[in-house]
């Protein structure tokens, strides 16, 4: 078989690879499990007091230590990390429910992404400071893929449920 004949075989064959089929479970699944154990740990007064100094310097989120503690603020931030878990978790049933929970996570890792700006610190002093990142900015730096990874599965949410609303209109449509 000639090189152009097994690229045509592969490129034609109706079948999806395991990897095809197992990569968007991965992620979508990764991202859940990773926003729960981070939304988990926000019930904590640990975890609270750890993202404090990112929300004190944000202009987004600065605000709501005059509204609340740093502990309420932490579980109000761990249940909207749960909620946008489950909502994500929920698209094989629910996509609509899981585009909610993109739109949620697109937000979030926006809003986590911008503390690289926001707070003072993000890059290493003692190495001349930005673009050398300290670990604050080096724990943040991975919200560029977390935010890249959240729109790819809102996009998909949103084709699950057209398919899914095309699916029902066919339905409808054979029964009436």
């Amino acid at each position: 078989m000639s090189h152009n004949e097994a690229t045509a075989t592969m490129i034609d064959s109706p079948g999806k690879s395991l990897t095809t089929n197992v990569a968007p479970l991965v992620a979508r699944y990764g991202l859940v499990i990773v926003l729960v154990w981070f939304g988990a740990m926000k019930f904590t007064h640990y975890e609270s007091q750890g993202i404090s100094h990112w929300v004190a310097n944000s202009p987004f989120l600065g605000w709501v230590y005059n509204t609340m503690s740093i502990d309420a603020f932490g579980r109000l931030n761990g249940t909207v990390e749960l909620v946008t878990a489950a909502l994500l978790a929920a698209k094989p049933w629910l996509p609509k429910a899981s585009v909610v929970g993109g739109v949620f996570a697109s937000l979030f890792f926006l809003t986590t992404l911008s503390f690289m700006i926001t707070t003072p610190g993000t890059g290493e002093a003692s190495a001349g400071g930005f673009p050398v990142l300290s670990a604050d900015g080096e724990f943040l730096m991975k919200d560029i893929a977390l935010l890249g990874l959240a729109l790819w599965l809102l996009v998909d949410a949103i084709d699950a449920a057209r398919r899914q609303a095309t699916l029902r209109a066919i339905f409808r449509e054979s029964t009436d």
